[in-house]
């Protein structure tokens, strides 16, 4: 059986257990969690970075411990490296984690003014950084993002700036200064990068600015207080599927979600719903999660602002945009 049939045959399956696809505005279902006060193997203390790997194991930056541990998805402890200290392998106070297209690991820690760069198995590699406020040098660096290149963000925190680098650490640009307007931080503390390379920086102005790639000022969005869209020190930020924006509203205990309305340039191949290259699992995932009428305002013929798994553009995500995605496959 080639693999759209075998896909057609799963999704019609699906279909008849409504229990297990959840609509798309619905929260996830709580799967499992580890972890306890301390300093023992799959223990934390203050555990702040967070990263997933192609093969879906989790690293986590486990701060208070002054290391890195690494889990397989089901949260079995495999291994875990860093100790207090300023050598090579050392860590002080890290925070910002990112896994770059080959698996290596990027550490960020505020206390060395520093980026390691580790194996997948946390063998070290090489770092870069020191104290001062030149080019490839760090005041409190804190968030931290690779892009799909191997161009590693850095969230230079104290000084109100965003620098970037080759995947070995060799300075390429920068940009940020103090102040409130275009292009400009009060501290900048999360980095995220989309699927097309755009970058999103969290402000303690408070705000979220985007960029493109080299810098570039884009849009922004927020200001300080308690409601839709407004922040109390945004902390977080992660790029999602589809043009999708997380963000940690540290002072007010919440998430919020965002997404861009025709973020995802996939014209030339609608069916790629979550803008990654190409059409497989999860986009079925996402197009049989959406099944049913398109939220409103839905208009007829243009339905990607709302409801990009409507393919065929008549508001309902159905039958004929499963042939669709199916048609498309790979």
């Amino acid at each position: 059986m080639n693999s759209p049939r075998r896909f057609l045959f799963l999704a019609i399956s699906l279909l008849f257990l409504p229990s297990r696809i959840s609509a798309g505005g619905e929260p996830p279902v709580f799967v499992l969690q580890w972890g306890s006060n301390g300093n023992g193997p799959g223990q934390f203390s203050g555990p702040h970075g967070i990263e997933v790997d192609v093969d879906g194991n989790v690293y986590v930056v486990d701060t208070g411990n002054n290391r890195v541990q690494k889990f397989t998805p089901d949260g079995v402890f495999l291994l875990s490296w860093g100790s207090p200290g300023a050598e090579s392998g050392q860590f002080n106070h890290p925070h910002g984690i990112g896994i770059g297209p080959l698996g290596n690991v990027y550490v960020a820690e505020t206390g060395n003014n520093r980026v390691q760069k580790f194996t997948s198995e946390g063998v070290f590699l090489t770092t870069w950084g020191s104290f001062g406020d030149g080019d490839g040098q760090f005041q409190h660096n804190h968030g931290l993002a690779v892009d799909g290149n191997g161009n590693v963000f850095v969230a230079d925190r104290n000084q109100d700036r965003v620098q970037k680098f080759t995947c070995d650490g060799t300075f390429i640009t920068a940009w940020g200064t103090s102040g409130t307007g275009d292009r400009e931080f009060t501290g900048t503390n999360g980095v995220a990068i989309d699927a097309a390379g755009d970058i999103f920086v969290a402000d303690s102005s408070p705000r979220i600015q985007k960029f493109t790639n080299e810098g570039v000022f884009i849009t922004s969005w927020g200001s300080a207080g308690e409601g839709d869209e407004q922040f109390n020190l945004p902390y977080g930020v992660r790029a999602g599927a589809g043009g999708l924006i997380y963000v940690a509203d540290s002072s007010n205990h919440r998430v919020q979600k965002f997404q861009f309305a025709g973020a995802c340039d996939n014209n030339d191949r609608p069916a790629d719903i979550d803008c990654d290259g190409d059409v497989g699992p999860f986009d079925l995932a996402q197009l049989l999660g959406a099944w049913g009428p398109c939220p409103e305002p839905c208009t007829p013929g243009d339905p990607a602002q709302t409801c990009p798994a409507d393919l065929d553009g008549d508001c309902t995500v159905g039958a004929a945009d499963l042939a669709i995605l199916l048609g498309n496959w790979g």
